[in-house]
């Protein structure tokens, strides 16, 4: 990265501090910056027509650490969820349009974003795929073996709301599977 993108960025980001539950992008908004976690977690819930927060991923400083408004930055509409700290967090805020324009220009950030980009798209991929192919009882197994530290950061219910089962399930399962 050069020097000059450097100190383009410092003035275009700002840093956000955000408490537990706390909302850093709104249901039905639109929101055009991209986060880079520092510290912290996240999830990203739906709201279902009856008004129910559905859990659909999760993100820490090491695991989907930036994300953005997808719908608003792609499709020009409002979000059709919500992103929350699922602890005390800390995120870089970056416009996403200057970001991109950078990208634009320095062919080792082009290489950085794809790759992580991908990165994220491939996750995303697998956790669908393997939800969608597999018992509760193979995917929560799976979700062990793969991804066992969110089961140490995020609550039980948001596990089970992001596996589409009842806590009560989740819990049976947890009892029947022996690490």
């Amino acid at each position: 990265m050069t020097t000059i993108f450097v100190h383009q960025l410092e003035d275009k980001c700002t840093i956000l501090t955000l408490q537990k539950n706390e909302p850093l992008i709104a249901f039905q908004s639109n929101n055009r910056k991209i986060y880079f976690i520092v510290q912290g977690s996240f999830v990203r819930n739906i709201i279902t027509s009856r008004g129910e927060e559905k859990t659909v991923m999760f993100h820490t400083e090491s695991f989907c650490e930036f994300f953005k408004s997808y719908d608003t930055v792609y499709f020009h509409q409002k979000t059709a969820y919500e992103v929350k700290a699922n602890e005390r967090s800390v995120v870089i805020a970056v416009d996403y349009d200057f970001l991109f324009q950078q990208i634009q220009n320095d062919l080792k950030l082009l290489q950085f974003y794809t790759r992580k980009t991908e990165e994220l798209f491939v996750t995303i991929d697998l956790f669908r795929n393997f939800q969608l192919g597999l018992t509760s009882e193979e995917y929560l197994k799976w979700l062990y073996e793969h991804y066992g530290f969110l089961f140490q950061r995020f609550p039980a219910q948001r596990i089970a709301s992001f596996m589409g089962i009842t806590n009560v399930w989740l819990s049976n399962l947890k009892a029947k599977i022996t690490f």
